[in-house]
């Protein structure tokens, strides 16, 4: 596993994050334009399936956007890292295939995704690089954990305070990413967590866990959600296809 990375957002106003996107960029266009002025905090998956990754990152970029790292953004990660190109990125689970297109890579042998990297925005690699395993969100009194994917209650246990859930995170981040979890068997930590991952029909919300990845680019539900905070308020937007 690489390196741990965690990252302290503190913000007095109200912050929006935002679920699952997967390259649907005209879904996140129109979610984020309902957002007004807020930071926005990604729960990772921004990118594959859907044809737009490109655009979805560099609107984020564009919002000052800052977010964790989802299990289809770690082969990007290795990639602009040096760590060359996984080619279980063009399985169709991952459907990383999108997302080369998106940034006009062609051939798909390692050798050649690795020859085209520079086709990736400076920009865009840096933002890339710049994902972590765990955000500690504090916003108006209030604390979350935000993660991609939430661990349930026979791994971690319940009543684990924060340096416990920042210590799990660091021993088991890269398999928790891609691990699943059912919203009534995650743990309850010290804070609620913030994830996606797992599609949904609809947002979940309890006292420990914040479920939002709503389907955009996976399912035919195809809708793309945000909860506000500390509000605990849902704006979701769908597709007119």
């Amino acid at each position: 596993m690489g390196s741990f990375g965690l990252r302290t957002v503190v913000s007095e106003e109200p912050v929006a994050v935002i679920g699952d996107v997967h390259g649907r960029a005209s879904l996140l266009r129109e979610l984020l334009a309902q957002l007004g002025d807020r930071l926005v905090v990604s729960v990772g998956d921004v990118v594959d399936r859907g044809e737009d990754a490109r655009d979805c990152v560099q609107q984020l970029i564009d919002r000052g956007a800052v977010g964790v790292l989802g299990n289809h953004e770690q082969w990007m990660r290795e990639l602009v890292t040096g760590g060359g190109f996984d080619r279980f990125a063009l399985s169709h689970a991952m459907g990383g295939e999108a997302t080369l297109r998106s940034y006009g890579i062609t051939g798909r042998s390692p050798a050649d995704v690795v020859a085209q990297l520079d086709r990736v925005p400076a920009a865009h690699q840096a933002w890339f690089r710049s994902l972590v395993d765990l955000v500690d969100l504090q916003v108006g009194g209030r604390s979350y954990w935000v993660a991609h994917s939430a661990p349930e209650r026979d791994v971690l246990g319940d009543g684990a305070a924060d340096d416990e859930v920042r210590d799990f995170f660091a021993r088991s981040g890269e398999g928790l990413r891609w691990g699943r979890y059912d919203v009534g068997q995650v743990a309850r930590a010290s804070r609620p967590f913030v994830v996606g991952h797992m599609c949904r029909q609809g947002p979940h919300a309890s006292a420990h866990c914040i479920a939002i990845d709503t389907g955009s680019g996976t399912t035919a539900n195809d809708t793309l959600t945000a909860v506000l905070l500390p509000e605990l308020r849902f704006v979701s937007v769908r597709t007119s296809r």
